[in-house]
């Protein structure tokens, strides 16, 4: 019984920082609003974690990071050689993954919101920018695979990181504004469409004689 008391406290110390963490940002967030979010004594949270750094550690662990990173580098990596995603079978690999990485997203809703938009102060503070960087050095890489002699001037590749820095943006938005997942991948869907059409054009216009 005692175990149990003790996981069912951390449980609901890791969703009130969760909470606290989304709303206010960890620069933001202190320990006596994250033990309120909690329901349980500032001493108590003591307790469990020494101090803010060590609870957004547990909240936000490395391997979290790591398999977001990956799923979306495994959903960019199945368009390779794709000119347009119209054309792709309802079973083609981009569509599974496309809906594993929002799945997972919505299950940790929270826990992204906090890393692409609310890090700032942390170890993971600079996850977003080098994640945006990496979307944008990927979509080159497509499209000049699509196009060898394809020439990407610096106002390009200026305007595709704005895009993709609107992209995570607008992500995290989603994510704070609705909780219900029918919600969620309705705005994310509605989006999607527009941004790709939009990547997609873009390159067609360098492409042009």
């Amino acid at each position: 019984m005692a175990q149990y008391q003790k996981d069912e406290v951390r449980d609901r110390i890791a969703a009130g920082a969760l909470k606290v963490l989304a709303r206010n940002g960890y620069r933001a967030s202190s320990m006596a609003d994250i033990a309120d979010a909690a329901g349980v004594s500032s001493g108590n949270l003591y307790r469990y974690h020494g101090g803010k750094k060590d609870l957004y550690q547990a909240v936000i662990p490395d391997a979290f990071v790591e398999e977001l990173g990956l799923r979306l580098h495994r959903r960019v990596q199945s368009l390779d050689g794709v000119d347009d995603i119209r054309t792709l079978p309802a079973d083609a690999p981009f569509h599974a993954l496309s809906e594993e990485l929002l799945a997972f997203c919505i299950r940790n809703r929270l826990r992204v919101v906090v890393l692409l938009g609310r890090s700032q102060g942390t170890r993971h503070e600079g996850f977003a920018d080098a994640l945006v960087r990496d979307l944008a050095d990927r979509a080159i890489a497509h499209f000049q695979g699509l196009q060898p002699d394809l020439e990407v001037p610096p106002t390009t590749r200026f305007a595709l990181t704005r895009i993709y820095r609107h992209l995570v943006d607008t992500i995290v938005d989603i994510l704070v504004r609705y909780g219900d997942e029918s919600r969620i991948r309705q705005a994310v869907a509605g989006f999607s469409r527009y941004h790709l059409a939009g990547l997609k054009a873009l390159f067609e216009e360098e492409w042009e004689p």
